[in-house]
Protein backbone atom coordinates (compact mmCIF):
# COMPACT_ATOMS: atom_id res chain seq x y z
CA UNK A 1 0.00 0.00 0.00
CA UNK A 2 1.50 3.56 -0.87
CA UNK A 3 2.16 5.75 2.23
CA UNK A 4 0.01 9.35 1.95
CA UNK A 5 -0.95 10.44 4.86
CA UNK A 6 -1.72 13.78 3.40
CA UNK A 7 -5.13 11.38 2.06
CA UNK A 8 -5.89 9.18 4.41
CA UNK A 9 -4.87 10.76 7.53
CA UNK A 10 -2.93 7.62 8.42
CA UNK A 11 0.82 8.23 9.06
CA UNK A 12 2.12 4.80 10.36
CA UNK A 13 4.88 3.22 7.99
CA UNK A 14 3.90 -0.44 8.20
CA UNK A 15 0.66 0.21 6.32
CA UNK A 16 -2.94 -0.99 7.06
CA UNK A 17 -2.95 -4.87 5.76
CA UNK A 18 -3.57 -8.46 7.18
CA UNK A 19 0.46 -9.27 6.74
CA UNK A 20 0.09 -5.89 9.15
CA UNK A 21 -2.27 -7.39 11.80
CA UNK A 22 0.17 -10.47 11.69
CA UNK A 23 2.96 -8.30 12.43
CA UNK A 24 1.37 -6.45 15.50
CA UNK A 25 0.27 -9.67 16.79
CA UNK A 26 3.51 -11.18 16.81
CA UNK A 27 5.15 -7.75 18.05
CA UNK A 28 2.89 -7.47 21.02
CA UNK A 29 3.47 -10.33 22.08
CA UNK A 30 7.42 -10.00 21.82
CA UNK A 31 7.43 -7.37 23.36
CA UNK A 32 5.00 -7.70 26.32
CA UNK A 33 7.78 -11.30 26.59
CA UNK A 34 10.72 -9.20 26.60
CA UNK A 35 9.29 -6.88 29.05
CA UNK A 36 8.32 -8.63 31.45
CA UNK A 37 4.52 -8.56 31.24
CA UNK A 38 1.33 -6.28 30.75
CA UNK A 39 2.85 -4.23 33.33
CA UNK A 40 5.16 -4.99 34.88
CA UNK A 41 6.16 -1.99 36.38
CA UNK A 42 2.78 -1.16 38.32
CA UNK A 43 2.15 -3.52 41.41
CA UNK A 44 -0.32 -6.22 41.93
CA UNK A 45 -2.53 -4.24 44.51
CA UNK A 46 -1.92 -1.23 42.25
CA UNK A 47 -3.58 -3.00 39.06
CA UNK A 48 -6.55 -4.48 41.88
CA UNK A 49 -7.59 -0.82 42.63
CA UNK A 50 -7.91 -0.45 38.37
CA UNK A 51 -11.49 -0.28 36.34
CA UNK A 52 -10.74 1.26 33.27
CA UNK A 53 -7.91 1.33 31.05
CA UNK A 54 -7.28 2.42 27.16
CA UNK A 55 -4.62 1.61 24.95
CA UNK A 56 -4.10 4.21 22.41
CA UNK A 57 -3.01 2.41 18.98
CA UNK A 58 -3.83 -0.97 19.53
CA UNK A 59 -3.65 -2.02 16.40
CA UNK A 60 -5.52 -5.53 15.90
CA UNK A 61 -5.92 -5.24 19.94
CA UNK A 62 -2.91 -7.36 20.92
CA UNK A 63 -2.30 -5.93 24.13
CA UNK A 64 -5.94 -5.03 25.07
CA UNK A 65 -6.95 -8.56 24.82
CA UNK A 66 -4.17 -9.96 26.85
CA UNK A 67 -4.79 -7.94 29.62
CA UNK A 68 -8.47 -8.41 29.51
CA UNK A 69 -8.25 -12.00 29.75
CA UNK A 70 -5.39 -11.76 32.48
CA UNK A 71 -7.55 -9.07 35.05
CA UNK A 72 -11.31 -9.86 34.38
CA UNK A 73 -12.18 -6.84 36.39
CA UNK A 74 -10.67 -4.28 33.68
CA UNK A 75 -12.91 -2.81 31.52
CA UNK A 76 -10.07 -2.40 29.03
CA UNK A 77 -10.63 -0.21 25.72
CA UNK A 78 -8.38 -0.14 22.83
CA UNK A 79 -8.71 2.72 19.85
CA UNK A 80 -7.09 2.61 16.73
CA UNK A 81 -7.44 3.98 13.43
CA UNK A 82 -8.14 1.09 11.06
CA UNK A 83 -11.34 0.04 10.55
CA UNK A 84 -10.31 -3.27 9.81
CA UNK A 85 -7.57 -3.24 13.01
CA UNK A 86 -10.70 -2.68 14.91
CA UNK A 87 -12.82 -5.64 13.70
CA UNK A 88 -10.00 -7.87 13.63
CA UNK A 89 -10.07 -7.09 17.52
CA UNK A 90 -14.09 -7.22 18.04
CA UNK A 91 -13.90 -10.68 16.14
CA UNK A 92 -11.03 -11.82 18.85
CA UNK A 93 -12.73 -10.22 21.80
CA UNK A 94 -15.82 -12.07 20.37
CA UNK A 95 -14.32 -15.36 20.04
CA UNK A 96 -12.55 -15.32 23.57
CA UNK A 97 -15.65 -14.60 25.70
CA UNK A 98 -13.62 -11.20 26.09
CA UNK A 99 -16.61 -8.69 27.56
CA UNK A 100 -14.15 -6.46 29.43
CA UNK A 101 -12.81 -5.92 25.73
CA UNK A 102 -13.81 -2.98 24.34
CA UNK A 103 -12.85 -1.27 20.84
CA UNK A 104 -13.29 2.03 18.83
CA UNK A 105 -12.30 3.52 16.01
CA UNK A 106 -10.87 7.17 15.96
CA UNK A 107 -7.28 9.04 14.98
CA UNK A 108 -5.05 9.81 18.02
CA UNK A 109 -3.88 13.09 15.98
CA UNK A 110 -7.87 14.30 15.71
CA UNK A 111 -8.52 16.02 19.22
CA UNK A 112 -10.13 15.66 21.47
CA UNK A 113 -10.20 11.60 21.68
CA UNK A 114 -13.50 10.61 22.38
CA UNK A 115 -13.95 10.35 25.67
CA UNK A 116 -15.21 12.69 28.62
CA UNK A 117 -12.83 14.54 31.09
CA UNK A 118 -11.49 11.49 33.58
CA UNK A 119 -12.79 8.53 32.01
CA UNK A 120 -9.44 6.24 32.81
CA UNK A 121 -7.65 5.09 35.42
CA UNK A 122 -4.66 4.31 32.88
CA UNK A 123 -4.02 5.27 29.30
CA UNK A 124 -1.50 3.51 27.38
CA UNK A 125 0.36 3.73 24.72
CA UNK A 126 2.93 1.06 23.61
CA UNK A 127 5.49 1.99 20.50
CA UNK A 128 3.30 5.22 18.71
CA UNK A 129 6.58 6.58 17.52
CA UNK A 130 6.71 6.38 13.59
CA UNK A 131 2.67 6.89 14.51
CA UNK A 132 2.27 10.52 14.58
CA UNK A 133 4.16 13.73 14.01
CA UNK A 134 6.45 14.18 16.33
CA UNK A 135 5.14 17.78 16.54
CA UNK A 136 1.66 15.66 17.62
CA UNK A 137 3.49 14.03 20.97
CA UNK A 138 2.83 16.63 23.69
CA UNK A 139 -0.69 17.80 22.78
CA UNK A 140 -2.10 13.94 22.66
CA UNK A 141 0.16 13.45 25.94
CA UNK A 142 -1.62 16.21 27.61
CA UNK A 143 -5.06 14.99 26.24
CA UNK A 144 -4.50 11.90 27.53
CA UNK A 145 -4.14 13.49 31.08
CA UNK A 146 -7.48 14.92 30.68
CA UNK A 147 -8.99 12.11 30.01
CA UNK A 148 -7.53 10.20 32.92
CA UNK A 149 -9.07 10.46 36.94
CA UNK A 150 -7.23 12.35 39.17
CA UNK A 151 -5.09 10.01 40.73
CA UNK A 152 -4.26 7.99 37.54
CA UNK A 153 -1.20 6.84 35.45
CA UNK A 154 -0.83 7.88 32.32
CA UNK A 155 2.12 5.32 30.65
CA UNK A 156 4.22 5.26 27.18
CA UNK A 157 6.10 2.45 25.92
CA UNK A 158 8.87 3.85 23.24
CA UNK A 159 11.40 2.11 21.50
CA UNK A 160 14.99 2.24 19.52
CA UNK A 161 14.95 -0.68 16.95
CA UNK A 162 18.55 -1.25 18.15
CA UNK A 163 21.81 -2.37 16.93
CA UNK A 164 23.21 -5.79 15.22
CA UNK A 165 25.83 -7.45 13.65
CA UNK A 166 24.46 -7.63 10.36
CA UNK A 167 25.39 -4.83 7.30
CA UNK A 168 22.24 -5.02 5.82
CA UNK A 169 20.08 -4.33 8.90
CA UNK A 170 21.93 -1.04 9.48
CA UNK A 171 22.14 0.02 6.16
CA UNK A 172 17.98 -0.50 6.24
CA UNK A 173 18.15 1.52 9.84
CA UNK A 174 19.63 3.91 8.17
CA UNK A 175 17.35 4.87 5.10
CA UNK A 176 14.48 4.47 7.89
CA UNK A 177 15.93 7.20 9.74
CA UNK A 178 16.12 9.23 6.99
CA UNK A 179 12.82 8.47 5.53
CA UNK A 180 11.89 9.70 9.06
CA UNK A 181 13.49 12.62 9.27
CA UNK A 182 12.00 13.63 5.36
CA UNK A 183 8.73 12.64 6.92
CA UNK A 184 8.65 14.51 10.33
CA UNK A 185 8.38 11.83 12.04
CA UNK A 186 11.27 11.16 14.44
CA UNK A 187 12.20 13.26 17.14
CA UNK A 188 16.24 13.19 17.40
CA UNK A 189 18.34 15.70 17.24
CA UNK A 190 20.40 14.87 14.46
CA UNK A 191 18.27 12.09 12.47
CA UNK A 192 20.86 9.17 14.11
CA UNK A 193 17.68 7.76 15.65
CA UNK A 194 14.24 7.84 16.57
CA UNK A 195 15.08 10.05 19.24
CA UNK A 196 11.69 9.09 21.04
CA UNK A 197 13.13 7.59 25.02
CA UNK A 198 14.69 10.35 26.25
CA UNK A 199 11.40 12.67 25.23
CA UNK A 200 9.17 10.54 27.31
CA UNK A 201 9.46 12.05 30.90
CA UNK A 202 9.60 15.65 29.26
CA UNK A 203 6.16 14.93 27.85
CA UNK A 204 5.06 13.78 31.00
CA UNK A 205 6.26 16.36 32.85
CA UNK A 206 5.22 19.62 30.47
CA UNK A 207 1.76 17.52 30.57
CA UNK A 208 1.70 18.12 34.43
CA UNK A 209 2.21 14.53 35.43
CA UNK A 210 4.00 14.36 39.34
CA UNK A 211 5.69 10.73 40.04
CA UNK A 212 7.53 10.48 36.83
CA UNK A 213 9.26 6.85 36.96
CA UNK A 214 11.12 4.86 34.27
CA UNK A 215 11.57 1.36 33.45
CA UNK A 216 13.62 -0.47 30.93
CA UNK A 217 13.81 -3.11 28.99
CA UNK A 218 15.35 -5.08 25.95
CA UNK A 219 14.42 -7.68 23.24
CA UNK A 220 17.43 -10.05 22.48
CA UNK A 221 16.92 -11.62 19.07
CA UNK A 222 19.99 -12.80 18.68
CA UNK A 223 21.31 -16.41 16.95
CA UNK A 224 20.69 -18.72 20.30
CA UNK A 225 18.47 -16.12 22.26
CA UNK A 226 15.32 -17.03 23.30
CA UNK A 227 13.51 -14.49 21.38
CA UNK A 228 15.24 -15.21 18.44
CA UNK A 229 12.86 -17.11 15.88
CA UNK A 230 10.21 -14.49 17.19
CA UNK A 231 12.27 -11.75 16.55
CA UNK A 232 13.43 -12.92 13.30
CA UNK A 233 10.27 -13.05 11.99
CA UNK A 234 8.91 -9.79 13.52
CA UNK A 235 11.70 -8.02 12.33
CA UNK A 236 11.77 -9.10 8.17
CA UNK A 237 7.71 -8.80 8.53
CA UNK A 238 8.55 -5.39 9.64
CA UNK A 239 11.41 -4.50 7.11
CA UNK A 240 9.34 -6.01 4.11
CA UNK A 241 6.12 -3.72 5.49
CA UNK A 242 8.07 -1.22 5.28
CA UNK A 243 9.28 -0.49 1.70
CA UNK A 244 6.57 1.05 0.24
CA UNK A 245 7.53 4.10 2.93
CA UNK A 246 10.91 3.65 2.15
CA UNK A 247 10.27 4.29 -1.61
CA UNK A 248 7.53 6.33 -1.24
CA UNK A 249 9.44 9.07 0.31
CA UNK A 250 12.22 8.24 -1.89
CA UNK A 251 15.33 7.32 -0.11
CA UNK A 252 15.49 4.22 -2.02
CA UNK A 253 14.51 2.52 -5.27
CA UNK A 254 12.66 -0.87 -5.13
CA UNK A 255 15.21 -2.75 -6.64
CA UNK A 256 17.98 -1.61 -4.01
CA UNK A 257 15.21 -2.08 -1.47
CA UNK A 258 14.89 -5.88 -2.46
CA UNK A 259 18.67 -6.75 -2.50
CA UNK A 260 18.95 -5.07 1.23
CA UNK A 261 15.92 -7.66 2.29
CA UNK A 262 17.36 -10.61 0.93
CA UNK A 263 20.68 -9.94 2.24
CA UNK A 264 18.88 -9.30 5.84
CA UNK A 265 17.16 -12.24 5.61
CA UNK A 266 20.38 -14.28 5.17
CA UNK A 267 22.66 -12.56 7.97
CA UNK A 268 19.84 -12.64 10.51
CA UNK A 269 20.34 -16.90 10.16
CA UNK A 270 23.94 -16.86 10.56
CA UNK A 271 24.89 -18.66 13.72
CA UNK A 272 27.15 -15.40 15.02
CA UNK A 273 24.18 -13.07 14.35
CA UNK A 274 23.50 -10.73 17.83
CA UNK A 275 21.50 -8.29 17.33
CA UNK A 276 19.39 -6.12 20.45
CA UNK A 277 16.01 -3.94 20.50
CA UNK A 278 16.42 -1.01 23.69
CA UNK A 279 12.65 -0.46 25.27
CA UNK A 280 11.54 2.20 27.61
CA UNK A 281 8.45 2.61 29.88
CA UNK A 282 7.92 5.95 31.57
CA UNK A 283 4.76 6.77 33.28
CA UNK A 284 3.35 9.69 35.81
CA UNK A 285 0.14 10.24 37.45
CA UNK A 286 -2.36 12.88 36.80
CA UNK A 287 -2.37 15.13 40.39
CA UNK A 288 -4.98 14.67 42.79
CA UNK A 289 -7.69 17.18 42.52
CA UNK A 290 -7.56 20.02 44.97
Amino acid sequence: MAYNPSETGNYYILGDSQAEAVHLIEQDRNFTKSMRGLLPEQPEQEIARLHDVLDLGCGPGGWVLELAQAYPHLQVTGLDISQAMIAYARLQAQAGGLDNAHFTVSNITTLPLPFPEASFDLVNARHIEEVIPAASFPALVQEMVRITRPGGTIRITGSEWGVTTSAAYEQLMTLLLQAARRAELDLSADGRNLGVAPWLRRFLHDAGCVNIQERASALDFSAGAEQQLSGYRDLTIAFALMQPFLTGVGVTTQDDFEQLYQQLTLEMSEEHFCGLVYTLTVWGQKPQAR
